[in-house]
């Protein structure tokens, strides 16, 4: 069992070195993602005011600063976002190694949880080494577990808190690990001691939110990293659906074994983080599924916890499994549970020629071409407007949106809709089937359909897959 769980980490390893040099989007928002990077380096702000040359995610800015230094050495592109990610990833494998030996005190137990946390890369929507913050939210999560758990000393705990208002920083879900924590370690160590913890988030985490001068990060800041998200809130019937799906085609043994244990360990939960992060890490995934539209990324913590807890409950169970052989029917049920084609992950090694056609196709076009799903090509400029749809969906997305009323969008597209030249839209699948930007239609014919010829420059597979430029439209006067 050990074997294959060694397997699953070396082929991650692999992928790391397989996708780090991909020249476009392993997923929608990674060339959006170094946008943002360029414009901090540039001086300018990552949340201005919505225009026709950018639009920010709606996501918080730490994983962009934390990329700079490595920016100045590797430029400001895919490969430097990448790089961080992975790092990130490599740290939240090993930290499950630690926290796990440290539980069960058993070298084999850690790396069987790590086999399954690299086992899970498909499950979990293959986001951990894309040009994202996911890697670097479970990471400082999963370190400020571990040091709470491993040390009572006050420095140490301190610098525990700090990593999950780093969480907070790197992405909005990392707030409810954070309060977690807070409330963890005053309940653990008293109120008297715990001044110093309040202090570290309120001051670092939420007080510096909310005091967030404008010309620091832009004018729009908490606009784009409070407002947008808190309209997307809604309860839909398939969401819930697809979460209970997750659980129960995914995770059904590691949760169910977590439960168990927790339950039969409430006692305990004063003096164990990741017991007490448990329920948490669920409520993180309850909160996830009221943001419809979202890829499964937004679960990675949740089934991180699975993950870990899991382990450590069938260990705290072996003497009644053992005797049957069951935990080994557990670990290879869970892994079987997370089996995919691994050559559905594995990006073409004819990527890079490829993108070279796709660079010069595009300027043999006589006039401007607009690509919602790709915004901006990371070393030059050849898209106008570079506007991405995520953000532009972002904006208008939520219980009370219409999808067949778009102002906000037209006017940000008004260049798309009524260029002053000849102009052309690329699009990975057909503009009727976008329902954002369908609207298009009435000022887009189809000019070609592209076919395969740039099939090795698509996505990997997620929840939502976008595969790869296709369909080429060009304006048409009315």
């Amino acid at each position: 069992m050990a074997g294959y769980a060694i397997a699953q980490i070396l082929f991650i390893v692999f992928l790391w070195f397989n996708h780090i040099n991909f020249p476009l989007n392993l997923e929608a928002m990674e060339l959006l993602r170094v946008q943002h990077l360029q414009r901090l380096m540039q001086g300018l702000p990552l949340y201005p005011e919505p225009s026709s040359d950018f639009v920010a995610l709606a996501y918080n800015p730490l994983s962009y600063v934390l990329t700079v230094p490595f920016a100045i050495v590797f430029g400001a592109n895919l490969f430097t976002m990448r790089l961080v990610a992975i790092l990130g990833m490599a740290g939240a494998g090993i930290v499950i190694f630690l926290a796990v030996r440290r539980q069960i005190q058993s070298n084999w137990w850690g790396m069987i949880a790590v086999g399954l946390f690299a086992a899970a890369y498909r499950v979990m929507d293959t986001y951990l080494d894309n040009a994202h913050a996911e890697s670097l939210l479970l990471f400082s999560i999963l370190l400020g577990c571990y040091l709470i758990d491993r040390s009572r000393n006050w420095m140490i705990e301190c610098f525990a808190m700090l990593m999950f208002v780093a969480a907070f920083w790197f992405k909005q879900q990392g707030a409810i690990f954070a309060i977690a924590a807070l409330i963890f370690l005053t309940w653990r160590s008293g109120f008297r001691k715990a001044w110093a913890y309040w202090m570290i988030s309120g001051g670092l985490g939420a007080g510096l939110y909310a005091a967030m001068p404008d010309w620091v990060l832009g004018s729009r800041f908490h606009y784009f990293t409070w407002t947008v998200p808190r309209q997307w809130v809604e309860i839909q019937y398939w969401e819930v659906i697809r979460f209970l799906k997750l659980i129960l085609f995914s995770y059904p043994v590691l949760a169910g074994v977590s439960l168990i244990v927790v339950l039969t360990q409430v006692q305990k939960l004063r003096h164990n983080i990741w017991y007490f992060m448990f329920p948490i890490a669920g409520l993180s995934g309850i909160l996830a599924t009221m943001t419809p539209g979202s890829n499964n990324n937004v679960y990675i913590p949740m089934g991180t916890w699975f993950i870990v807890v899991g382990v450590m409950a069938l260990d705290r169970m072996m003497p009644r499994l053992k005797q049957f052989g069951l935990h080994f029917f557990a670990i290879a049920l869970s892994f079987a549970l997370f089996a995919y084609n691994p050559m559905s992950v594995i990006v073409s090694g004819q990527s890079q020629t490829v993108y070279q056609d796709f660079v010069s196709y595009l300027k043999t076009l006589p006039g401007t071409v607009y690509a919602p799903w790709i915004g901006q090509l990371q070393d030059q400029k050849v898209f106008s407007p570079s506007l991405h749809w995520v953000p532009l969906d972002d904006l208008v997305r939520g219980k009370n949106s219409d999808p067949t009323k778009h102002p906000p969008l037209e006017k940000l597209l008004q260049s798309v809709v009524q260029p002053k030249g000849k102009a052309y839209l690329l699009h990975n699948l057909p503009l009727e089937q976008d329902g954002r930007l369908s609207f298009l239609q009435q000022n887009y014919k189809l000019e070609a359909d592209l076919g395969t010829r740039f099939q090795a420059l698509r996505t990997l597979p997620k929840h939502y897959t976008l595969d790869y430029p296709r369909y080429l439209y060009r304006h048409v006067s009315k």
